[in-house]
């Protein structure tokens, strides 16, 4: 996902800010303290001082959802990647035009990890389901996807049970963007199956 081309909204002082905050931080699901805050808290607190998980002014609420929902459900690891450490000044000055763009961006993004499972679902005896979620992208076929994959679950437990969880994402995303709720980006479970799959 390329966010950085989309900053412009943060000085170059803000932003070294923030990374001076989260480079050393252990950055924990949920919202944590001001000693580890999780990613939105760390922005928050590098710019106002503030122990708070609302979405800064300078910030996308699309991005700002998305992080909040990935940032909770990815591995530690990977959120305390530099990867992940670096993302977080470029992300926080997207600001509040051009939503729609973003919300696609990120569905884009979504519907792309989603499709790199699919050599899963195959194995895992779910793939037609699957296929036909990442084809027609919409609420109904995931919802489809995230039942299969519940139900193959029962035999392979940790995998199926993963992808059930980025399938439902999927359909709480679709649904939501169905509905025009732009800021309603959860492609959280998504991440932690993609994460899940590549070890």
């Amino acid at each position: 996902m390329t966010i950085n081309k989309l900053t412009s909204t943060l000085t170059p002082e803000q932003q070294a800010k923030i990374r001076d905050l989260v480079t050393p931080m252990h950055l924990p699901s949920g919202l944590g303290s001001k000693e580890a805050a999780c990613s939105i808290a760390a922005i928050n607190l590098a710019l106002t001082g503030e122990l708070t998980d609302s979405i800064p002014e300078c910030m996308s609420r699309v991005i700002g959802k998305w992080i909040i929902r990935v940032q909770d459900a990815m591995p530690d690891s990977i959120r305390n990647s530099d990867e992940w450490k670096n993302l977080l000044p470029l992300a926080a000055g997207t600001g509040r035009e051009k939503e729609a763009e973003r919300r696609d961006m990120i569905m884009g993004w979504m519907w792309g990890a989603l499709e790199n499972l699919q050599p899963l679902a195959d194995e895992r005896g779910f793939g037609k389901a699957w296929a036909t979620m990442t084809a027609e992208k919409s609420a109904a076929a995931a919802y489809a996807a995230y039942a299969a994959a519940a139900y193959a679950a029962a035999a392979y437990a940790a995998y199926a049970a993963a992808a059930a969880a980025a399938a439902y994402a999927a359909y709480a995303v679709a649904a939501a963007v169905a509905a025009d709720a732009v800021a309603a980006v959860a492609a959280d479970a998504a991440a932690a199956a993609y994460a899940d799959a590549k070890k």
